[in-house]
């Protein structure tokens, strides 16, 4: 299968330090943040969260996410047994492809800064996209069989695409076409459900 694969909370667990940041760099400028406990979808991939949670500026934004969160990202860990599935995966014959919503307009080279990290923790893959804000539509182009992606937005604009998605979530989803799974061991015996689905179907 073809398996595209989502960095930022998907393969590692920043979420809640990045959050925690942008609160400390919400209160030295001052902002009024009393909405930052309402929960927000970053739909679009483009940083709206922060600007829709602490009223960042652009400029602001711009500053904590080329600076500030590069930082963290840079010396995140892989989740636990997230490296030697994927690992796993691409020696069993499946090809990888890492899609992620890191950009140009927030980051002087989304590919390097991405790519620099993957191999930093002995990540294997066949591709990178980066700039990938309309992840549907990436999936489409790269004939996706797979995504596996935290953000439920980018898993609902996959699946409009006819491709089958998991989200890395422990959260219920309504969506039945969905399927919420928050470990990579849960990962990888899905896909080998899904392969010997694949090959009854052939017969």
């Amino acid at each position: 299968m073809n398996i595209g694969i989502d960095i930022d909370d998907t393969i590692t667990e920043v979420e809640e330090e990045l959050e925690n940041a942008a609160y400390e760099y919400a209160i030295k400028l001052g902002k009024n943040i009393k909405d930052a406990g309402n929960n927000f979808e970053d739909t679009k991939n483009n940083g709206d969260i922060y600007r829709d949670k602490f009223q960042f500026s652009y400029e602001e934004l711009k500053y904590f996410l080329k600076d500030i969160q590069e930082e963290i990202i840079n010396r995140a860990k892989p989740r636990v047994n997230a490296a030697k599935i994927i690992n796993k995966l691409k020696e069993e014959g499946h090809k990888i492809v890492i899609i992620t919503a890191r950009d140009s307009e927030f980051h002087d080279d989304p590919y390097i800064l991405s790519k620099n990290w993957l191999d930093k923790n002995n990540i294997h893959y066949d591709k990178l996209i980066v700039n990938a804000r309309e992840k549907g539509k990436v999936c489409r182009n790269e004939g996706i069989d797979l995504f596996i992606d935290d953000k439920l937005g980018n898993c609902l604009d996959v699946l409009k695409e006819g491709i089958k998605v998991i989200r890395f979530s422990n959260e219920d989803c309504s969506n039945m076409n969905i399927v919420n799974l928050n470990n990579w061991i849960e990962i990888y015996n899905y896909v080998g459900v899904l392969e010997v689905t694949n090959e009854k179907n052939k017969i």
